[in-house]
């Protein structure tokens, strides 16, 4: 599942460009792009991870020190949380290894100091320094890793991460999570079927952030930069060309510009081996500046291609839909 002449000049944007989190455009105005966009609440600097002494466990353990744990639930899931939890806020509570084909990964579970609550599955993302002194995240792309596995596990390091909370009215430095020894496992990797829904969930997700943040770099960097790559908008227009489509997209953010993605209805399927199709209806809503927007139900569909640099989007469909799908809150 992030940046790039021809504009085509429309008085309504077309539906077609993206896919994304619409009632939260406002949020994402002034944020760094990300299938879940964590805001630091004042001025960020990238972090690095705790260190091995804080922490108990070393910045890149071994590989026979790294225990297997399968990815859990599917992607509906993990596009639900990615959507609905508030990110603005929310911290990293700790992280854990998985041992994947491609080497060891490591993910962090989030938690809002405010609530209290932690979210069920684990992302992947930068590590940024909060103002307030605890640890945020940048371009954060939620996994079907579940942090309660890796806890009950004993997989979940806790020690080094900052958590304030105004519920409990003090802060602290989580202590580490008791639970059963840590064993050393063989490495198994993950299902693959798993990991390329999981990524291309990732992918999708990030692309739908930037594009109702109208976010440029966000967008860029999740699209494939070839004169290949294609939009095929709803109306009949295509716009060939990383670049001509980045200026198309930006053009478009000029105005209204907010999708809504129907959930329920959102398919990923790996065609072939690094090669993967994701469709869903979504509900467009848009408009030229200064005019009243419209809603207009389409069916967006891309196609994922894997490069050295993961999964990409290397083309772009959008067909009409009747009315009746993509509606909000469906």
């Amino acid at each position: 599942m992030v940046k790039p002449t021809a504009v085509v000049h429309r008085t309504r944007p077309d539906a077609g460009e993206m896919v994304n989190r619409s009632s939260r455009t406002a949020r994402y105005s002034h944020s760094v792009a990300v299938g879940v966009l964590l805001f630091c609440g004042g001025p960020c600097v990238p972090a690095e991870p705790p260190s091995s002494a804080a922490t108990g466990a070393p910045a890149n353990p071994p590989a026979s020190d790294v225990q297997a744990l399968a990815p859990q639930g599917g992607f509906l899931s993990s596009l639900k949380q990615g959507f609905a939890q508030d990110v603005e806020r929310e911290v990293v509570r700790g992280h854990f290894d998985v041992s994947l084909p491609s080497g060891t990964q490591r993910y962090y579970c989030l938690l809002d100091p405010k609530t209290g609550k932690s979210e069920a599955n684990a992302v992947s993302g930068q590590l940024v320094s909060r103002r307030d002194g605890m640890t945020g995240m940048k371009g954060a792309a939620v996994t079907f890793y579940r942090c309660t596995d890796a806890e009950q596990k004993g997989m979940l390091v806790t020690t080094g991460y900052l958590v304030s909370s105004s519920v409990g009215g003090g802060s602290s430095r989580a202590a580490p999570v008791q639970g059963p020894p840590r064993v050393h496992a063989p490495t198994v990797p993950a299902p693959a079927a798993g990991l390329t829904q999981a990524e291309v969930l990732a992918v999708y997700t990030r692309f739908i952030a930037g594009q109702n943040a109208h976010d440029r770099a966000a967008v860029s960097d999740v699209l494939l930069n070839s004169n290949d790559f294609v939009w095929t908008q709803h109306n009949g227009n295509s716009i060939w060309g990383y670049q001509e489509a980045m200026d198309a997209f930006e053009k478009s953010w000029e105005g209204i510009w907010r999708l809504d993605p129907q959930l329920n209805e959102l398919r990923i399927a790996e065609v072939s081996p690094g090669v993967a199709v994701l469709i869903t209806p979504l509900l467009f809503t848009g408009g030229a500046p200064a005019k009243s927007p419209s809603a207009v139900p389409v069916r967006w569909g891309g196609v994922f291609v894997k490069t050295e640099s993961g999964w990409r989007i290397s083309s772009i469909f959008i067909t009409p839909l009747e009315s009746g799908h993509a509606r909000p809150g469906s």
